[in-house]
């Protein structure tokens, strides 16, 4: 019965370290780093940088009493020790002080002119007398603080073993590679050998860049006389009609959509013989799919229901045909049949040419004035000259 109930106390004894335990390594995380973990079980603030602990906070909530350090001794951190560190004294050889010991900092010692500081270990220091250069050296680097003289040999000069000397190359060795250049003239096959390329490479790449660039200038110059001359041309054939017209006395009627450029000739009514014979003129015949297909590769996408806008399509039917189509050209393609259906004129799979010339007026009202050229020189143009 003794051993039971022993046994059960060291337990409870056991159970009790390990809640205290774990409560002091609690308390020991919520103390800040301005605080220190009190033996009686609370966290109390710690003394300032220059000060030392006086006596601990007799409570939770109280401050610690603090003391400031004697003269000649130093605590250059927050703290809760009872005694402050002694400041260093500059009494070695060729030392001087650089900076007084105050309650805050240590004394910082240094060495005067033409000694340098070295430190030993960790404690341990001494100034140490400055290296000087030796004959056929040159300085790199200065002697000061911490840091000694660093010298070099002077030009063709190279490093005596085991001295602080540099002495002139006399002969080729490894110090000394401008002594190694030989003095025996060139082969002469060596001689006449070619240039490497890459000497000869910024040679050749100069003239091929000027050639490209004048290629290039001729290519651009080349397309802008094509470009103005078909301009050119067409200015010159819708003058022509228009000088055809007034002769014939026509009255040609035009849609007020339509008022973009000069009325082109394939717009004009073929003449016919009164016997019942074929028209003289047979303009060309659109076909709805051609132009369509055609326009679904020139317009950008992303100004393509702007377009149609423009063009008169309800937001309706743009709308109904995004989601009849999920494929975009679909639905581009049914935004465009609801347009050509809208016109009249041209039968039901033919498109009216002053329908092309509202359209391509809309380009260029868009600023596609690429999109609106290639349209007018695949079909106006063509239609112009078969009228002819």
């Amino acid at each position: 019965m003794r051993k039971c109930q022993l046994c059960a106390y060291v337990f409870l004894v056991l159970i009790s370290q390990s809640n205290t335990i774990a409560y002091f390594a609690r308390g020991r995380e919520n103390c800040s780093e301005s605080e220190y973990w009190n033996e009686k079980g609370f966290c109390c603030n710690k003394c300032h940088p220059g000060s030392k602990l006086k006596a601990l906070c007799p409570e939770l909530n109280m401050r610690s009493e603090c003391e400031k350090c004697e003269a000649g001794t130093y605590q250059d951190v927050s703290n809760y020790h009872k005694n402050c560190f002694r400041c260093k004294e500059c009494n070695k050889p060729h030392s001087e002080e650089i900076s007084k010991c105050t309650t805050k900092s240590d004394r910082v010692c240094g060495c005067v002119l033409g000694y340098y500081y070295k430190k030993l270990d960790g404690l341990t220091w001494v100034c140490k007398e400055c290296k000087k250069c030796g004959p056929g050296q040159h300085e790199t680097v200065k002697c000061s603080g911490d840091q000694n003289t660093q010298c070099k040999c002077n030009e063709n000069h190279y490093q005596v073993m085991g001295k602080n000397i540099c002495e002139p190359c006399a002969k080729c060795q490894k110090d000394c590679p401008d002594v190694c250049i030989t003095t025996t003239p060139r082969n002469p096959v060596e001689s006449a050998s070619p240039i490497s390329p890459s000497g000869t490479l910024p040679q050749i790449l100069v003239p091929v860049c000027g050639c490209i660039t004048a290629l290039a200038l001729g290519v651009f110059m080349l397309y802008e006389c094509i470009r103005l001359w078909k301009k050119k041309r067409q200015a010159l054939s819708s003058e022509k009609s228009l000088t055809a017209l007034e002769d014939q006395k026509l009255i040609i009627r035009v849609e007020p959509n339509t008022i973009c450029e000069s009325v082109s000739f394939a717009n004009q009514p073929c003449k016919t013989e009164q016997s019942g014979k074929l028209p003289d003129c047979v303009p060309r015949e659109i076909k709805i799919h051609e132009f369509f297909y055609f326009v679904l590769d020139e317009v950008p996408i992303g100004r393509f229901k702007e377009l149609v806008r423009r063009l008169g399509v309800s937001e309706q039917n743009i709308d109904r045909a995004e989601q009849d189509h999920r494929n975009c050209k679909d639905a581009h393609y049914q935004m465009l049949k609801v347009w050509s259906d809208s016109g009249r004129g041209g039968g039901s799979n033919v498109l009216p040419f002053h329908r092309i010339q509202m359209f391509v007026c809309t380009l260029r009202d868009m600023c596609l004035v690429n999109c609106a050229d290639n349209i007018e020189n695949m079909f106006l143009s063509q239609d112009t000259s078969a009228s002819r």
